[in-house]
């Protein structure tokens, strides 16, 4: 197992590699045209073990030889060769690097000038002017490196970087695979959005309380990661597939405390220029018995299933550029009701378009509650009886910046939009129990409260169901020997 997915943080990858080759994976906030203050978040792997005999499959000096190695690997593993002869996937050494910087300093204009299709050349040392923070897996505290340069790597290096990690060496889905996850599903009666910390994680749910299918398997990582809960374990009784949404690490790092989530079957976007964290992620479920499906759909293309009588769940693929707005959103209509709910991972609303056929009766705010106003308006609040979910870590934080999810901007434009946030003060969000329409998963500190978490939340069609649903743990119910963890408690 690669130590940037392990549980216990004194078995992370130590200190911090000298130099490394990365790529930016995600900024905060998204739209840096207006932006004051920014935390980059670097997935990027020590420049040193590229030389070591065990990595011989990547050999930066040869990108045509690389690109073809790596084929022939991940044409091994997606066909459940287990063990394909030097994998360098659980020895190679993937760090996170976060720099915090503001409009004006050092490095501000050199940041905003990398894209995620971009090969860079981070070199970092014990001293210095300029902080940053570097995560050795996960869950383990940051060490505090200093930034020495930053360069972009070209040429035949970045070439072979690029054919390292390059996802055209995964296979597409075929549509039948794609179909055969979401026609699985049955009749859905309940959506829970699960308190996993600053990450998403959403279960689908029938009448008996059994997730049938996962929107996203998140959880709070790196410098969120004391937003976690634990233990964190989710519901497998009813064999559940997983659908990811994008590729960021929040949407799917539960996984690394929920092993029955590992040997699975999930379904995910192909997206291009990821990291080595995601190769490494898609290498782990794969060689845990796990089955990956790449939906390479078009941008706006759907693919739509009756799960049950007038039901009928789609898959949509968002239209965005960038990894947050080029995912998959998800959305079911119940024509007996007249109703539909919209999931939408990280993409804005206008990234997403039309879809859902009835009026919302259940939707969960993308990206957190992030500012995502430069991609669309929140849809209107139409149903007398709708709720309004939003998924974060109590008193998360992004970088050293000011930032935290839910934004002001993102509650008062769904405010606006006719969603109810009841207690909430629409400048300052998220210090109480929201009420009204909102089901929220955590509150923040004031001076008055404690951060806390407000447990998993839970919406029906037309109206709320009676929670608390399910006892917890419910040990014996869940398919795994110590039960989840999930307290759904809020409607």
């Amino acid at each position: 197992m690669n130590r940037i997915f392990s549980i216990n943080p004194e078995d992370a990858w130590p200190d911090f590699p000298l130099r490394s080759y990365a790529r930016l994976d995600h900024h905060e906030p998204d739209d840096l045209t207006t932006a004051q203050e920014a935390v980059f978040s670097f997935d990027a792997v020590d420049a040193g073990w590229f030389g070591f005999p065990l990595n011989e499959r990547m050999d930066l000096g040869k990108p045509v030889d690389t690109r073809d190695e790596m084929r022939d690997f991940w044409s091994q593993l997606f066909k459940g060769y287990l063990g394909p002869p030097k994998d360098p996937f659980d020895e190679m050494p993937i760090y996170n690097i976060e720099v915090t910087s503001k409009k004006g300093d050092r490095y501000w204009d050199v940041l905003i000038a990398f894209g995620e299709e971009d090969w860079l050349d981070i070199e970092l040392g014990d001293t210095g002017r300029f902080p940053v923070d570097v995560y050795g897996s996960l869950l383990a505290a940051p060490v505090i490196a200093y930034l020495l340069s930053l360069l972009q790597v070209t040429g035949d290096t970045a070439a072979a970087l690029s054919n390292a990690f390059d996802v055209d060496a995964w296979p597409d889905a075929a549509d039948g695979d794609v179909d055969a996850i979401l026609s699985g599903v049955g009749t859905i009666d309940m959506l829970a959005m699960y308190d996993i910390g600053q990450g998403s994680a959403i279960g689908l749910l029938d009448s008996s309380e059994t997730a049938r299918l996962y929107f996203d398997l998140g959880a709070g990582a790196y410098g969120n990661r004391q937003t976690r809960p634990r233990p964190l374990r989710f519901c497998w009784r009813g064999s559940p597939s997983i659908v990811l949404s994008h590729w960021d690490t929040d949407h799917w790092a539960g996984e690394n405390s929920d092993h029955g989530a590992r040997a699975r079957k999930w379904l995910a976007p192909r997206q291009y220029n990821l990291g080595p964290r995601h190769h490494a992620f898609a290498h782990r479920i794969l060689k845990n018995g796990g089955t990956l499906h790449i939906w390479s759909g078009a941008p706006g293309k759907v693919r739509s299933i009756s799960n049950g009588p007038g039901q009928t769940l789609s898959i949509k693929r968002c239209s965005g550029t960038s990894r947050n707005g080029s995912g998959i959103a998800c959305y079911l209509d119940d024509d007996n009701c007249q109703a539909s709910w919209l999931l939408t991972g990280d993409a804005g609303y206008g990234e997403i378009g039309a879809g859902p056929a009835y009026t919302l009766t259940a939707l969960t705010v993308p990206h957190h509650g992030a500012d995502m106003s430069h991609k669309g308006a929140p849809p209107a609040a139409m149903a007398l009886h709708a709720r309004l979910f939003y998924s974060f870590g109590p008193d998360n934080k992004h970088g050293k910046t000011s930032i935290s999810h839910p934004t002001a901007v993102a509650v008062t434009a769904h405010d606006g939009a006719g969603w109810r946030h009841g207690a909430w003060s629409l400048t300052t969000p998220a210090q109480v129990v929201a009420g009204g329409d909102v089901l929220a998963t955590a509150s923040h500190s004031n001076g008055a409260n404690l951060a806390v978490h407000l447990e998993s939340a839970v919406a029906g069609w037309t109206a709320a169901p009676a929670v608390p649903l399910s006892t917890v743990p419910c040990v014996s119910a869940c398919g795994t020997k110590h039960g989840c963890t999930s307290n759904v408690i809020q409607a």
